[in-house]
């Protein structure tokens, strides 16, 4: 069902951030009360498990003719400037080019803004350099054998605001106000895409996101479905005119949640759409199905197509809902591709936002090189569930085991999915077998997939023999495991090392390469102009330069060009007499959970150091370097830095990128102030000094600064640990018995709501996270402590939690905290507090006003011990709030 209310928009709302970007059924729709189920984080032990069950595929029984494939979500930002302006680079390009090439979607929703061709009215330019990164993209699409959906629309770029939008409406979201030139639009850039540059993979085009939210289409109060329709019949009509209508498939209308909007396009505009695409997020195994139905059933007979689908974290997958669970279950239900959310991140530029974070299967690889744990399995499904295949019938033995089956060309790819708990074989079985491939290559994603820099697909892991119809894996383990049977070859994959690295200019360094599921010997190559030289040996001879610049090398396989991995080394100014050393900055780029700090020195005596945060070129009038550098939580910043010294050449620029996010590492109240040897905490006047890290502090007082040593508080509290300090302008009376991160649910600092899974001091599931006084839940109360709470919420009989582990001391201990219950949507939540997985209190808060609560005392000894708070409620769509969580001793 629709959410009972909107959730608070921004009057100018121009992004939709990692929290509200593709969560509109766990955030937006799941926080409002859509009912759509989202996944429990238990295993399934103990349920049963038979150790021996049959997966039977019926080669006879076709359930599709067509299914495109897997595929993903495209937003072609990395090669535009907000990516570009934090270093973002053509060495970068080409890495990011090799990940395509591996994973090979099937098929990529290619998002694309009107401004990049038509900055006026009917005048269009397909050179601009926007243009041309989308073209950069269908190329490598191309080469991939990616047919691509362009979602033509999306959001509208401010130079055009002027005259593109209907009045009264967002200008960032608005829709065409002029449709007849819309449609113009759509036909003058396929021409160009098709016709004049041969990109035939363009074989399907869509319209904006999401139209019945309130976040991309916004028809200045008309009748949104009626004038989203008429913009796809304008468009529509206009590629008859040019010939083109046969070439491209109007997909549409995109919607989340919202089956009523597929009934109305078919009613009211069948004769232009030829499918129907629409989104899921967090919906189980058991209700996806339903979801399916209620837009075939509306669908006048046409396909569907799940152009959107994933979960909240690039690092969760589970047997309750996940990448693999929603491919088998969507291919059995006639559902035509599956497109993953998202791709990899990106920063935009225009509009404004940052889609790196827990949606994607790599972030932007200007923040580091490793892929998101669910790269492997995502990825696994894109490289190797055929395109343009007959999805076969398939029946599993077990619950506990699911199954699908894909053919094409005679060959069979199939997928299973296990359940954690129980190791188990599985056979699959054929029937008579008759045209079944004898050899079957496996490959497994597991949980918990060992990550590493280079992004390789997991390997094949043995050949299967078909015998009778039927082959057996007897070594699927005991934890939730996605396994592909593939009798196609697997992919040949090189990985290389270093993946990206450091090297002097005029210097050498050495690189290796390893063939995966290949054999034979790579040949390198240094890729572009004047990066140097690299023998066969790959002995790697950087160039002299006076600046940084980044170099990419690749190493192809001699047997099979096709494969190749990419090193990526930034070379660095030697140094040379009469020039300032380049600056060296101490902290390694990438993105870092908490604040850190910077420090920047010179090699060269007495220069200046200066330095720039806005991605400029440093002067003589930038920010002088005077002390460490504090980055700032919740911040992507481009750090250059150049030192100058009087009678010397100013030096080169050193780039270091940061992205800050807002994890608490500190107890409540306290802020990084020094790493601890060799560093001082400044501040003016008294405060409190926490000395230690993970859970373990020791506690002063100081007046205008103090040493971070061991020696200044008189013990170290993790001897041959890096220590740090961290100090409060408030001085308790007393320090905490047992140190909490995040008891007050301050962070992540969002000004609606953050779910789960996540960890913030607190390890949040899917049901849980922090909200703020003016979120979408709307609490009738305001935060007892600060601006924001917990919350445990239950739908679809799925229940939050959320849980710590904490340092105690031995002793008799309760826990206090202070609680209320969502009172505008819903019913009453109750919930269970545990210690160890034994409940010390159970509550039932009676209304939306903060009660304070205490659990029953229990004792522990002196350890490690962890805090849970578990939703009870099973039935409904229920929410509870939990604020300034602590442990006091027991009376």
């Amino acid at each position: 069902m629709p959410p009972s209310t909107p959730p608070p928009e921004p009057a100018r709302s121009r992004w939709r951030s990692a929290l509200a970007i593709a969560t509109t059924a766990t955030v937006v729709a799941g926080l409002l009360g859509t009912g759509l189920p989202a996944p429990a984080t238990a295993a399934t032990a103990g349920r049963g498990h038979d150790p021996s069950v049959t997966v039977t595929v019926d080669p006879d029984l076709v359930l599709q003719q067509d299914y495109l494939g897997v595929g993903a979500n495209v937003m072609p930002f990395s090669l535009l400037p907000g990516t570009t302006g934090l270093g973002y680079d053509d060495a970068a390009w080409e890495a990011d080019r090799e990940r395509i090439l591996t994973v090979r979607p099937k098929v990529a929703r290619l998002w694309f803004q009107i401004d990049w061709m038509e900055l006026e009215k009917g005048r269009y330019d397909f050179t601009s350099p926007e243009m041309q990164a989308v073209h950069r993209y269908l190329d490598v699409f191309r080469e991939a054998g990616t047919e691509v959906e362009l979602n033509f629309g999306w959001k509208v770029g401010e130079r055009v605001h002027d005259w593109f939008g209907v009045s009264g409406a967002d200008p960032w979201i608005a829709a065409p106000a002029d449709l007849e030139a819309y449609g113009a639009s759509a036909a003058a850039l396929l021409d160009d895409l098709i016709r004049q540059r041969g990109y035939d993979n363009v074989k399907y085009l869509t319209f904006y996101n999401e139209p019945n939210g309130s976040w991309d289409f916004d028809a200045g109060g008309r009748d949104e479905k009626a004038y989203y329709a008429a913009m796809a019949r304008a468009v529509h009509e206009h590629l008859q005119g040019a010939g083109l209508r046969d070439q491209v498939e109007i997909w549409g209308p995109e919607e989340v949640g919202a089956a009523d909007w597929t009934a109305y396009m078919e009613e009211n505009a069948g004769d232009v759409f030829d499918s129907y695409s629409f989104h899921l997020y967090g919906e189980s195994y058991e209700a996806m199905a339903q979801a399916v139905e209620d837009r075939q059933a509306v669908a006048g007979g046409k396909p569907v197509v799940l152009s959107e689908f994933g979960w909240t974290s690039g690092d969760v997958s589970t047997w309750e809902t996940g990448y693999a669970n929603y491919v088998v279950r969507s291919a059995q239900e006639g559902v035509r591709a599956n497109l993953v959310w998202q791709l990899n991140g990106t920063t935009t530029a225009d509009p404004d936002g940052d889609t790196n974070g827990q949606w994607n299967l790599w972030d932007s690889l200007v923040l580091g090189p490793e892929p998101r744990e669910a790269f492997y399995e995502a990825g696994l499904l894109m490289r190797y569930v055929p395109a343009h295949s007959e999805v076969l019938a398939t029946t599993s033995s077990s619950p506990d085991v699911r199954a699908t089956a894909f053919r094409r060309d005679g060959e069979y790819t199939v997928l299973v999915e296990t359940a954690p708990g129980q190791a188990r074989d599985v056979t699959v079985d054929f029937g008579d077998g008759a045209g079944v491939p004898k050899k079957f290559t496996r490959l497994v994603a597991e949980d918990d997939p060992q990550v590493e820099a280079n992004a390789l697909l997991p390997a094949s892991t043995g050949r299967l023999t078909t015998r009778r119809g039927a082959f057996t894996d007897t070594e699927l383990p005991a934890e939730r495991t996605v396994a592909v049977y593939t009798s196609a070859p697997p992919a040949t994959q090189v990985a290389v090392d270093p993946v990206q690295g450091f090297v002097e200019g005029g210097s050498s360094t050495r690189l290796s390469a390893e063939l995966v599921d290949g054999r034979g010997g790579v040949r390198w190559s240094v890729l572009g102009t004047g990066g140097g030289t690299v023998d066969r040996r790959g002995v790697y001879t950087a160039p002299d330069v006076d600046t940084e610049r980044t170099v990419a090398l690749r190493a192809e396989s001699v047997k099979d060009p096709d494969a190749y991995g990419i090193a990526r080394l930034t070379v660095t100014p030697a140094p040379v007499a009469g020039r300032v050393d380049a600056p060296v900055l101490s902290l390694p780029p990438g993105q870092y959970d908490s604040v850190e700090a910077v420090t920047m020195t010179t090699g060269t005596p007495g220069a200046q150091i200066r330095y720039t945060t806005d991605g400029s070129e440093p002067t003589q009038e930038s920010t002088p370097y005077t002390g460490p550098v504090f980055l700032d939580p919740g911040t992507t910043r481009l750090y250059r830095a150049k030192a100058f010294a009087d009678g010397l050449e100013a030096s080169g620029t050193t780039s270091r990128l940061y992205k800050v996010l807002d994890v608490q590492n500190a107890p409540d109240g306290y802020r990084f102030c020094a790493y601890e040897d060799g560093f001082r905490c400044e501040f003016k006047g008294t405060a409190s000094v926490a000395y230690g890290s993970g859970r373990t502090f020791t506690y002063g007082t100081f007046t205008d600064g103090v040493e971070c040593t061991a020696e200044a508080f008189g013990e170290d509290p993790h001897p041959g640990e890096q220590d740090r300090c961290f100090w409060n302008p408030t001085v308790p009376q007393e320090p905490p018995l047992v140190t909490l991160f995040n008891a007050g649910f301050e962070r992540p600092a969002t000004g609606s709501a953050a779910n789960g899974p996540m960890v913030n001091g607190w390890t949040f599931t899917a049901r849980a996270g922090v909200q703020h006084n003016d979120s979408a839940f709307v609490p009738s109360h305001p935060a007892p402590e600060g601006e924001r709470t917990a919350y445990l919420k239950t739908d679809s009989g799925l229940a939050g939690s959320f849980e710590q582990e904490a340092l105690f001391p031995e002793g008799t201990f309760q826990v206090r905290f202070e609680a209320a219950i969502r009172t505008g949507f819903g019913g009453p939540q109750t919930f269970d507090v545990l210690v160890d997985d034994e409940v010390v209190g159970s509550f039932a808060p009676p209304s939306g006003e903060y009660l304070e609560y205490l659990t029953e005392p229990f004792a522990l000894p002196a350890g490690a011990h962890t805090i849970t708070f578990a939703a009870t409620t099973t039935e409904g769509d229920n929410t509870a709030f939990v604020d300034a969580v602590d442990v006091v001793r027991a009376p």
